[in-house]
């Protein structure tokens, strides 16, 4: 008997399969029921029985059959989105054969029975049984006969995981190595190894990613470049990705960043775009608890349940429910989250499938954190890792919800159409206020600011797209074609005012005022509508070489801002239209050997900046460029280990540059920054043995304003980063035992500043203007991991962060504001049950 070892993130517990059971040659009733539970699935050209096999890792299922004899058999593979008896349908039927569910669980695999007319006589192929639906394997012996007679064959075993080599990085899976660029996946098992709860989280470990930290929102860099767009399996492109740094993770099976521009499907901007693809609901009924506690008072509760819903087995659900109470280690912020999940699986025929859901997040938060000043020179105030310099009294409100639903319509094995579409509702409201400006040596005062705020947005995203393979040469070749629009409205309400000055290290904060206010200081709408067609080309010429050509025609670009507070006569909206504009694409997938693939792409960047202005108030042009890159990825360890290295460069023209001089005000830019980033990445993903996780991700870049106007080239990025995860099975020496760690390095950043010089006349700071740098020196984070099966439906895991209690900033900002320090030394326990 034959054991393989994978790991499984869809599966909440690791399941068997068994291949290769019993063959019978007795003839019985059987029903064949679709299950709509959709899986990634990527099947290589193989043998039928390795492709049974592939497809038992992808999906987590169990299939019976005889080994010996589908081995003998060749499959054309398979690639797309599909529920498991779509897949089996596909894989089986140019071989007369078709699944049939078993009553103990999984499929097993009979013989289609035909007629054929063939020298006057009518031949009736034999149906051939794996499993039969009512038999009792209970006392069923590898090699012997059972009750009915029937021979029992050798079993081969399997322990399911999902495919590590498959990424949703489009609009639909691929294999890792047959996308012309950088990505990274964290898996919902790594998410579960490293406690990572948000989004932000998940950033914090991606390969790349550098994290700048605001008071409200997040951004996040990769290549010196703002990552700043969004994609929810596979459908449109949303552009609102800083609403959705503290979106709860409980609700996503995975996670995955593009680096570099994706011109091809709506985001050309250079740094990348995150895709994130939600639970789904599964067949086989499971139910997941966790209850974890940390630091700082951080309780927190989950709730993950699915099934099936019906006796004919075609309609599935999943719901998730979290609760979540925290403290910080900046005081005295509090948080309290609730999150809801729930979604739904139609098979509408055994072609046709609908997945629908809604997800809904409300956090409140009381005293949020405001960033740290600095002292007038730019020097570190050193203050106690616990200071947050916000009212005690504010509070910040966050409510978002979403509704999606996708269809897809398979034709055959070659063809399919899907439409996506999901509509985003958000509602922030703001009610605080805090400490900012550069403190004054002599009086050690800032500036107290009354910060008030409303946030209403809306998104609509629709994209439909056709996708299949056609033959040509005597090789199989792919194509999509798809049309997206995206139509999103914000309204925003604020008051930034002055209060009054205060002692910094006193902290005593003003009182709390009312909410909503009786006037609005800002009263803006944004409008911005998309419409975008995109198409590609896979042409294989021979069978080891894919040509990708491909592009977006973007039919408008429309975006509106419209200020309710424009001085009478003057024209209240700035408007930018782009349209009838082309972006191309190219790549080139090489494959050396079996485990080995050269590639290179090339991609234009197009991103507009309709919102900054220049001196006659009119919105710049949109920045372009051209992004290139170059790579190999290998697996290692029999398919299991997934490793890559790129070299890449950009370069990008026309970013915007605010003038010197009018640093207070909301104009002026000028248009001429010219950016060239270059660098590599190395990454190993995997498993180096069946017992062994590992996950190293490296990262060097070196950006540049060539034009040098104001200097604001991405110094927030750091040359070198390192981030590794690694989690190891010990069950040879204690069964059940898992020990794992992490670590994350970085070299020096800096953020460029603006300081007035120390006044010997006036024995004041209020001398001349000038440039200064605030400098995080290199700094590394440890991590460690132990977690013990109690039994197979109990599992308790303790994570350590930050073990050497290192004490650094995690974001640098100007003298004024914008330094916030790293978590310390933090704990997390973790309870899981299944039933």
């Amino acid at each position: 008997m034959k054991e393989y070892r994978v790991n499984n993130a869809l599966a909440l517990a690791m399941q068997t399969i068994f291949l290769g059971i019993p063959l019978t040659v007795c003839s019985m009733t059987t029903t064949s029921i679709y299950a709509a539970t959709e899986h990634n699935i990527y099947i290589a050209k193989t043998s039928l029985d390795q492709a049974l096999i592939d497809l038992a890792i992808q999906s987590g299922i169990t299939i019976s059959y005889d080994s010996v004899t589908l081995s003998k058999l060749q499959s054309s593979g398979l690639s797309g989105h599909y529920s498991t008896e779509q897949a089996l349908v596909l894989l089986l039927a140019p071989h007369h054969l078709q699944p049939v569910k078993i009553a103990t669980g999984g499929y097993g695999i009979q013989a289609k029975v035909i007629t054929e007319k063939k020298d006057a006589q009518i031949v009736q192929l034999a149906p051939i049984y794996s499993q039969a639906a009512h038999l009792s394997n209970k006392n069923l012996v590898s090699g012997s006969e059972n009750e009915f007679g029937v021979s029992q064959l050798p079993t081969i075993s399997m322990v399911a995981a999902s495919d590590k080599h498959m990424v949703n990085v489009g609009k639909s899976a691929q294999n890792l190595k047959e996308v012309p660029q950088s990505v990274t996946v964290i898996s919902r098992e790594r998410m579960d190894q490293q406690g990572l709860k948000t989004l932000d989280d998940v950033m914090l470990q991606t390969t790349g990613v550098t994290r700048e930290q605001l008071w409200l929102n997040n951004n996040y860099s990769s290549r010196g470049l703002k990552i700043e767009n969004i994609r929810y399996d596979g459908g449109g492109t949303s552009s609102v990705q800083d609403r959705n740094n503290n979106a709860d993770m409980a609700q996503y099976e995975s996670v995955a960043l593009l680096r570099g521009a994706d011109g091809l499907f709506g985001a050309g901007e250079a740094g990348g775009v995150i895709n994130l693809t939600s639970k789904r609901p599964k067949a086989e009924t499971e139910i997941n608890s966790t209850l974890s506690i940390g630091s700082w008072n951080n309780y927190r509760a989950e709730i993950d349940g699915t099934g099936t819903l019906n006796t004919e087995q075609t309609i599935q659900g999943r719901a998730v429910a979290v609760f979540q109470d925290q403290d910080f280690f900046y005081k005295p912020t509090h948080n309290r989250r609730e999150m809801l999940y729930g979604a739904l699986n139609f098979e509408l025929s055994p072609q046709t499938t609908l997945f629908t859901g809604a997800s809904y997040q409300k956090d409140k938060t009381d005293a949020f954190n405001a960033s740290l000043p600095r002292w007038q020179d730019g020097e570190d105030l050193n203050l106690p890792r616990s200071t947050t310099m916000g009212a005690p009294w504010g509070w910040m409100e966050r409510e978002n919800i979403s509704l999606f639903a996708n269809v897809q319509h398979v034709f055959n094995d070659d063809w399919k159409t899907q439409f996506n579409v999901r509509h985003n509702i958000g509602d922030d409201g703001i009610n605080t206020a805090e400490m900012e400006g550069a403190v004054n040596y002599e009086t050690l005062e800032s500036q107290w600011w009354r910060n008030q705020s409303k946030t209403d947005f809306k998104e609509t995203t629709v994209d439909l797209n056709l996708q299949g393979s056609f033959n040509l040469f005597d090789q199989k070749h792919d194509v999509i074609l798809g049309i997206d629009h995206s139509n999103s409205t914000k309204d925003y309400k604020e008051n930034w005012i002055y209060y009054g000055n205060g002692n910094a290290f006193e902290h005593v904060a003003p009182p709390e005022w009312a909410y909503p206010p009786t006037e609005w200081e800002t009263i803006n709408q944004t409008t911005n509508k998309k419409t975008g067609l995109y198409g590609s080309l896979r042409f294989r010429p021979v069978e080891n070489l894919a040509l990708i050509t491909g592009g977006r025609y973007i039919l408008k670009d429309d975006n509106n801002v419209h200020n309710f507070k424009a001085p009478t006569g003057s024209n209240p909206d700035t408007r930018t239209l782009q349209d009838k504009l082309f972006i191309p694409y190219f790549g080139i997938v090489y494959d050396v050997t079996d485990v080995t693939t050269l590639y290179a792409s090339s991609t234009e960047i197009y991103k507009s900046q309709a919102n900054l202005l220049d001196v006659n108030n009119q919105p710049l042009e949109p920045i372009t460029g051209t992004n290139y890159e170059i790579g190999i990825k290998s697996t290692l360890f029999n398919d299991q280990l997934n490793t890559s290295f790129a070299l890449y460069q950009l370069k990008k023209e026309g970013e915007g540059n605010r003038i010197s001089g009018n640093w207070s005000s909301p104009c002026c830019y000028i248009d001429s920054g010219l950016y060239e980033s270059k660098g590599f990445d190395i990454e190993v993903n995997g498993n180096i043995t069946p017992e062994w996780d590992m996950s190293i991700g490296y990262t060097y870049n070196d950006n540049e304003n060539k034009n040098n106007i104001s200097k604001s080239l991405n110094s927030y990025t750091p040359k070198h980063l390192l981030k590794i995860w690694t989690n190891y099975k010990l069950d040879q020496f204690v069964e059940g035992l898992e020990v794992g760690g992490g670590l994350t390095a970085q070299s020096k950043n800096y953020k460029d500043g603006w300081v007035q010089a120390y006044n010997p006349l006036t024995g004041k700071y209020d001398g001349a203007w000038n440039e200064m740098q605030v400098v995080q020196p290199k700094y590394s984070l440890w991590s460690l991991r132990a977690a013990y099966a109690i039994n197979p439906n109990l599992n308790l895991a303790f994570n350590l962060n930050n073990i050497f209690d290192k004490c650094y900033y995690s974001t640098i900002g100007q003298p004024g504001y914008g330094s916030f320090y790293g978590e310390p030394r933090s704990f997390l326990l973790t309870l899981k049950a299944k039933y």
